[in-house]
C-alpha cells in the first residue's frame, strides 16, 4: 500500500511539473533565418525583382507614390490582395471596394509596406512571418499556419479622403 501511495503520489507530482512547463520562448532570429532562406529561393525560381530592407522584409516597388508621409493616426484607403506564401488561393483581398483602415494593430510588415508605397503608391510585399504573425495560427477568410511567410500585393489610394469608388 505505501509503494502504491509512494508512485501515485510520484505521478502526481511529475503531472504538476508537467502542468507547469512553459513552452519554449519564440525564436525571431532563428525563424527570420528560415524564412529569408525560403523568399531567396522563391524571388529566384520566380525571377522576381525584390529589394531587401533592413527589417527583413522582402518588396517590390511596382508605382511609386506621392513623397507624402503617413501618421499612424492617417486613415488610409487601399486596395489588397494577401495569400500565404506559394498558396494559390487569396486568404484575404480587396480589389472591388477600397478597405479602409488605420496603422495601429497592423502586423509590422504591412505597417512597414504603407511607409514603402506611399499615397498613390503600389508594392509587393514578401513578409517573414516575425514580421507577420509568428507562431501564431489565425483565420482570415481562411487559416493562415503558425510561421507562414506573407505575400501582399498593397495599393495606397489615398490618405484622409475617400476616394471615388473603382469599378473594373
Amino acid at each position: 500500500m505505501l509503494k502504491t501511495s509512494a508512485l501515485l503520489g510520484g505521478v502526481f507530482i511529475a503531472c504538476i511539473f508537467a502542468a507547469c512547463e512553459k513552452p519554449a520562448p519564440y525564436d525571431e532570429a532563428g525563424q527570420m533565418a528560415i524564412d529569408d532562406a525560403i523568399i531567396a529561393k522563391y524571388i529566384a525560381d520566380n525571377k522576381i525583382v525584390a529589394t531587401k530592407d533592413a527589417s527583413g522584409l522582402h518588396y517590390n516597388l511596382i508605382k511609386t507614390g506621392k513623397n507624402q508621409v503617413i501618421q499612424p493616426t492617417d486613415t488610409i484607403w487601399a486596395l489588397y490582395t494577401a495569400r500565404v506564401l506559394k498558396d494559390t488561393v487569396d486568404f484575404d483581398k480587396s480589389l472591388d471596394t477600397t478597405f479602409k483602415f488605420n496603422l495601429p494593430g497592423y502586423i509590422k510588415g504591412w505597417q512597414r509596406g504603407v511607409e514603402l508605397a506611399k499615397v498613390e503608391g503600389k508594392v509587393r510585399l514578401l513578409i517573414p512571418s516575425p514580421l507577420a504573425y509568428q507562431n501564431r495560427s489565425i483565420t482570415v477568410g481562411k487559416i493562415i499556419p503558425p510561421n507562414s511567410i506573407l505575400d501582399i500585393t498593397l495599393e495606397i489610394l489615398s490618405v484622409n479622403q475617400d476616394p471615388k469608388s473603382r469599378k473594373k
